[in-house]
């Protein structure tokens, strides 16, 4: 098919020459590989076993469909959020098309939208075997797969257009689809039409070809388009849809308009994708289903003679990767569950083929190597792989300080969450954190439940939910902090970050360091020209262990709050500190400076439904300003440290109450950790100590040498 000279110069003009336009489109197939990859993917199958292994599994599956009678839903489907316990927030367990089991209390849920959530996913099962038959159809050649979807798609050009339209509450409104309740589910499920339609394209009289255009391509595209959205993972999906429906009918607008359209793949790179990689909405389950959702677009183009494989793109995949946990896992920030790095290899896959970087066979070596994109793309991840080795590092574009040491599973990491909130998947949880070490997730943040249950806005998008300040009881507001002080050495590092506007007349600094390998000191400073009530939350798994006596204590039913159970407290200024118990000898201890009259609060939150219950502890205090010395400390059996207040002494300064400095006292050495935000000219033990953040280590009282400062 050749192109309009027109349409061929309004794209280069759009995109700066960011991509070559071809003169013609390949002949079909050519969205998920075209006709000369064939070959290869043959030799794949008969030379690696993973490869086999996946062609011989969607063989069986395509034959299972010769043999099943294709039967549409009656009408579209609904919000998979829907799918889950309005009670306890868990997912309900599917053992009918009309009966649907709370895997808590065994309660039986049926009608809608219960119903209907399933009608979803027998929508996407008839879309996969388009795709699917699709595939074997050109990998063997038979004619057998290529009708078998045919029939498929021609019994939706028959049923589509008189699908009702409707959204998320069954309303008929722009936003919402005909086969599911959202843009979003109709573009992934026509993403997949499409990809299985271009395998069979060939074998299509000219007038079904016409007919599934007009009656079902088009139709669903244009719902699609009338939807109009900025830069978010929705509007990525929505934009591989109408290109791909464009590349598969020839239809150059619908490719210009998903490229170069004001909300189009390029504006997407360039204003959702941070400098560090990673996607704006700062969730990493969000992350990966952005960087799914482009990835459709990016291999059609390419096996349509357009090549998107830009820099920008090339970030999303280095970032997982450069912020990981030790495990390649990543933590749950805002709305997402924890992501896996690993678990995305079939991303890995096109990025090793398109971009062949070495990194990413460090993801494909940990993979089973079972998706179609090994099967379609694979390269040879082979030859020596590197052991993955989280470093410390401070991502000012995300928001994310990573603290790190150690090497394996069994290292110590921790991310301070100080960055944008990340727009309507943002969470109140500033200078939060997720800690790892010991081989598991110790301090958890607790990610997301389905957006369609209560507990979603009752619990997880609360600031008490998090390891993290709430006052008077209220959740922070959206607001964006800022790291003004970071350290990583070998043997040390630290990192010094306000919270930004979280509340209105308060203002909060947390510095966190990380010394020996598996001490967390923590210096938290907050402060109001009101009095306000401060609840400083920790959350950590395993067996919670106190060793006072602690009083029941009646907790407040304020957003969040209502979910803790089990609640104690003890009023002290001595300070505390607790053993959480994680199994086979290893312990997490948190320990708490005393010096101010503080209500300790312990019980059980909220995990991945409500009766997961992890363990917490809250320090409240009251008045207009508070500072706080804590650790973790993580071991077998964790160590016990002391810490005390260090005195300083200032020369010339009126801000006395912005810097600090806390003496930690281990087994092994005694170190001093100075905050001084202002670079005020401070002395410590008649040493200066100007510089934003200094750490001090020594083996006696008074013998202390500087040994990190920030520059």
């Amino acid at each position: 098919m050749k192109f309009p000279v027109t349409v061929a110069l309004m794209f280069f003009a759009s995109v700066l020459c960011a991509a070559e336009w071809p003169a013609t489109l390949p002949p079909h197939p050519r969205l998920l590989f075209t006709k000369s990859d064939i070959p290869q993917i043959k030799q794949r199958i008969a030379t690696q076993d993973w490869a086999k292994a996946r062609f011989d599994s969607m063989k069986a599956q395509a034959d299972r469909w010769l043999s099943t009678e294709v039967k549409l839903p009656a009408r579209g489907g609904q919000w998979f959020h829907y799918y889950s316990c309005p009670k306890h927030g868990a997912r309900l367990r599917n053992e009918s098309a009309t009966r649907h089991v709370c895997p808590i209390d065994g309660e039986v849920l049926s009608g809608y939208p219960y119903d209907d959530v399933v009608l979803m996913t027998e929508h996407g099962r008839l879309a996969g075997a388009v795709r699917t038959l699709g595939i074997v159809h050109q990998l063997t050649g038979e004619a057998r797969y290529a009708a078998k979807a045919k029939g498929i798609l021609l019994a939706y050009a028959a049923k589509y257009e008189s699908y009702p339209l409707h959204n998320i509450r069954g309303e008929e409104k722009i936003g919402g689809g005909k086969v599911g309740p959202q843009t979003l589910d109709e573009s992934t499920w026509l993403i997949t039409m499409v990809e299985g339609a271009d395998c069979i394209w060939s074998t299509l009289t000219t007038d079904e070809q016409k007919n599934l255009e007009q009656h079902l391509l088009r139709p669903a595209a244009e719902i699609i388009r009338q939807h109009k959205m900025k830069i978010h993972n929705i509007q990525c999906w929505k934009n591989s849809a109408v290109g791909l429906t464009g590349l598969l009918l020839g239809d150059m607008k619908l490719v210009d308009e998903a490229l170069n359209g004001d909300a189009g793949y390029f504006q997407q790179m360039a204003t959702g994708v941070a400098s560090d990689g990673a996607w704006y909405e700062g969730a990493w389950g969000y992350h990966f289903y952005t960087v799914s959702a482009v990835s459709h677009l990016t291999e059609g183009a390419f096996h349509s003679g357009i090549n998107l494989y830009g820099a920008e793109f090339k970030r999303m995949f280095d970032a997982p990767i450069d912020l990981a946990m030790p495990n390649l896992e990543l933590p749950a920030f805002n709305d997402s569950h924890q992501a896996s790095v690993t678990g995305n290899a079939s991303l890995y896959e096109i990025a090793f083929a398109r971009y062949k970087d070495e990194r990413y066979q460090l993801v494909l070596a940990r993979s089973k190597r079972d998706s179609d994109a090994a099967l379609l793309v694979g390269g040879d991840a082979g030859g020596t792989v590197k052991d993955f080795i989280p470093v410390s590092r401070n991502s000012p574009a995300s928001g994310f300080a990573i603290l790190a040491a150690g090497k394996g599973n069994n290292a110590t990491w921790l991310c301070l969450d100080y960055g944008p909130h990340g727009g309507g998947h943002g969470h109140p949880d500033k200078l939060g954190f997720v800690l790892y070490g010991l081989g598991q997730v110790i301090a958890p943040d607790p990610g997301t439940a389905n957006y369609g249950v209560p507990i979603q806005a009752g619990w997880y998008r609360t600031s008490i939910a998090h390891n993290t300040l709430t006052v008077d009881g209220q959740s922070q507001k959206p607001a964006e902090g800022k790291c003004d002080a970071f350290i990583a050495a070998d043997a040390f590092s630290a990192a010094s970050a306000t919270a930004g506007k979280i509340y209105s007349d308060v203002s909060f600094r947390r510095t966190v360091a990380l010394i020996e390998g598996n001490v967390l000191v923590f210096i938290d400073q907050i402060r109001s020209p009101r009095e306000h009530t401060y609840d400083l939350a920790y959350h950590n798994i395993g067996k919670f262990t106190a060793p006072l006596p602690f009083h029941a204590f009646q907790v407040s039913t304020n957003a969040g709050y209502s979910h803790l159970r089990d609640a104690k407290s003890l009023i002290t200024a001595d300070g505390l500190q607790t053993i959480f118990d994680l199994g086979r000898n290893k312990q997490a201890r948190w320990i708490m400076a005393g010096g101010q009259m503080t209500t300790f609060i312990t019980g059980t939150g909220v995990g991945a439904h409500t009766e997961d219950r992890v363990p917490l502890v809250i320090a409240r205090s009251t008045g207009t300003e508070m500072h706080r010395f804590w650790c973790v400390t993580l071991g077998q059996p964790a160590e016990a440290v002391s810490l005390t207040e260090e005195p300083l002494t200032r020369t010339d300064s009126s801000h006395a109450e912005e810097a600090l400095a806390v003496r930690v006292k281990t087994q092994s050495a005694t170190h001093v950790i100075v905050i001084n935000p202002l670079a005020e000219k401070l002395m410590l033990k008649h040493q200066p100590v100007p510089a934003r953040l200094t750490h001090l280590i020594g083996k006696g009282q008074n013998d202390l040498t500087i040994q990190h400062v920030t520059q």
